[in-house]
């Protein structure tokens, strides 16, 4: 099993480690619901190193990526970033990814821990004859670190990243966080104030450690993959392999506002024009639940409260919201039933338990991100 350069550390902490994609990783250190409120009220420091990080570089990588994913990369200005997907020919997503550009002729992809091997085979698949680009996976050199919460700035300025304060979002920054070059990002998976630390790994763990020093006294604590779902669903973050895979598409998964069809051909667009032409016939949804219950992935999602029948699609996502305190989750609809205030059903445990659809977020406090 695979573990980042900081798995030291979480077994210092007595983190509870599973199998996460390959990887031994911290599920928890304090409780998933301790350290969610952690982030939520204060900061919070998440290990992230399992993603995949794949530097595309040279004169030709603007073109290339223009063709290889479905946002529009000539929008991004230099140290700017974006969210986007890598689709199939079919349209299907192949992974969801986050692309920044931190210096001229050179942007770092960051790709799904599960899909870094297949999205690495099919970017040299696609880069086959293309002029002036290079394609490195630089996963192993480079580990990354997310902290976030209402207190990350203050905590992050204190290991000499001043210039943080005047960072906006899904910008980035090439800094030095004590004596080590690191590029600071700020965008994140929890719907707070947060920066993503992409720094050399053997410079990982002395950050990391340094980070939840200086942070102790605003609250700060490590956090695992269980608060990080959690957080993630409150936002109707998508998770590959659970709300999306290469069997759904962007439309589908209500990602169109990223599917740039405006700036010419990239894999994928012409199923994608075709399945827009001919109207979606189902759509990803956030829903809450009308009765004290937990949806959970994989549980059924029933028409009009009907038992042994009428089964409409199933639960991609589900949790009970600590904020909220009602069960909350995502799946795919028929279209008919996408609107926020339709309502249908979830399968639980013998019985169905009424739900509604909502607009999402369900974290509709102020988010810092959009200061």
């Amino acid at each position: 099993m695979n573990r980042t350069p900081l798995f030291a550390k979480h077994a210092a902490l007595g983190a509870k480690l599973v199998d996460f994609a390959g990887w031994e990783m911290p599920i928890h250190y304090s409780g998933v619901v301790d350290e969610y409120q952690a982030v939520r009220t204060a900061a919070g420091l998440f290990d992230v190193s399992h993603m995949g990080r794949i530097n595309v570089a040279g004169p030709g990588a603007l073109s290339f990526l223009q063709r290889v994913t479905v946002n529009d990369v000539a929008k991004l200005a230099l140290l700017d970033s974006h969210y986007s997907m890598v689709c199939n020919e079919r349209g299907g997503i192949m992974d969801d990814v986050f692309l920044y550009h931190p210096t001229p002729q050179e942007y770092l992809l960051c790709v799904n821990a599960s899909n870094r091997e297949k999205i690495m085979a099919w970017l040299l698949k696609q880069a086959a004859g293309a002029p002036s680009v290079t394609i490195v996976d630089r996963s192993v050199e480079i580990a990354q670190m997310a902290l976030q919460g209402p207190a990350s700035r203050s905590i992050l300025s204190e290991l000499g990243a001043t210039e943080i304060a005047s960072l906006k979002p899904r910008h980035c920054l090439e800094g030095i966080l004590l004596g080590i070059p690191s590029l600071i990002t700020r965008t994140g998976y929890t719907g707070e104030l947060g920066y993503e630390l992409y720094v050399p790994a053997g410079g990982a763990p002395r950050i990391w450690a340094e980070l939840l020093n200086r942070g102790r006294a605003a609250g700060l604590k490590p956090v695992g993959l269980g608060a990080r779902d959690l957080l993630r669903l409150e936002m109707a973050y998508l998770l590959y392999g659970n709300d999306i895979t290469e069997e759904t598409t962007p439309l589908e998964s209500g990602m169109d506002w990223i599917v740039a069809f405006h700036k010419g051909q990239f894999v994928g667009r012409e199923a994608l024009l075709s399945q827009k032409d001919r109207g979606l016939v189902r759509r990803l949804v956030a829903f809450e639940l009308l009765q004290k219950a937990v949806p959970r992935h994989g549980f059924k999602i029933v028409a009009n409260g009907q038992s042994g029948g009428g089964v409409i699609g199933e639960v991609t996502s589900g949790n009970l919201s600590p904020l909220l305190q009602k069960g909350i989750g995502l799946g795919y609809v028929p279209r008919a039933l996408a609107t926020p205030g339709s309502s249908f059903a979830i399968g639980i445990r013998g019985r169905t338990v009424p739900a509604v659809v909502v607009k999402p977020p369900f974290y509709k406090k102020r988010v810092a991100n959009s200061e």
